[in-house]
C-alpha cells in the first residue's frame, strides 16, 4: 500500500490489539520512508485515512 503522506511504498503493518484498533479490520501501517503511522477504516461504504502519528519529515 501507497503512503499517504509521502507516496512511499515501505510500509510496516503493526500488529495492535487495544480498544478501536483491530489487525484484522483496519491493520495500522507504518512508511519506512517517513515515520507516518496511519490505517485505513471503512465508515460507512467509504474508506477514510486515519492518521495516527503524524510523519517525522
Amino acid at each position: 500500500m501507497k503512503c499517504p503522506n509521502c507516496g512511499g511504498r515501505k510500509a510496516v503493518e503493526i500488529d495492535i490489539h487495544s480498544e478501536g484498533f483491530s489487525a484484522e479490520v483496519s491493520p495500522v501501517k507504518e512508511c519506512g520512508e517517513c515515520g507516518l503511522v496511519w490505517r485505513v477504516k471503512v465508515v460507512g461504504d467509504k474508506s477514510e485515512i486515519d492518521i495516527i502519528k503524524p510523519a517525522k519529515k
